[in-house]
């Protein structure tokens, strides 16, 4: 009974590896836009961000302002959506893009939506004064 339910854990963990591997993903901002008292502004990408996954779970751990040579540490907690059919959760993804999408809320007042590939990720933020739009390319 107990080699039989160990059989099934190892299982249960070798099935859903993907779902919960642990790893350090570091993305560049290429580019942002901000959309605030009815303008849009672009920037250059200024940011470099550090994100731990773990599981159904993204944490920012920490975010480089590279124009200003700040680094600032932050805990915002990203919920990654499993239900979606581009979740690379979901089988080989030979006939569509796997995508990691996860929502976080940064702040009291904010919502923000991260959309995650092998390469890129696109953050979008919004609170009740702006929506902001970046575009980043991964590092590490």
């Amino acid at each position: 009974m107990v080699i039989l339910t160990s059989v099934i854990i190892l299982m249960m963990l070798l099935g859903t590896g993907s779902a919960c591997a642990e790893e350090m993903m570091t993305f560049r901002e290429v580019e942002s836009y901000l959309y605030a008292d009815g303008k849009m502004e672009r920037s250059d990408g200024r940011f470099e961000i550090v994100y731990f996954f773990e599981g159904d779970t993204i944490t920012r751990i920490r975010v480089m302002d590279l124009k200003n040579n700040e680094m600032n540490y932050d805990k915002t907690t990203f919920q990654i959506d499993r239900k979606l059919r581009s979740d690379p959760t979901k089988g080989p993804a030979s006939q569509r893009k796997s995508v990691v999408r996860a929502v976080g809320r940064p702040g009291i007042d904010g919502v923000e939506i991260l959309s995650i590939t092998d390469q890129f990720m696109v953050s979008v933020r919004s609170t009740s004064d702006f929506i902001e739009i970046s575009s980043s390319r991964r590092i590490k």
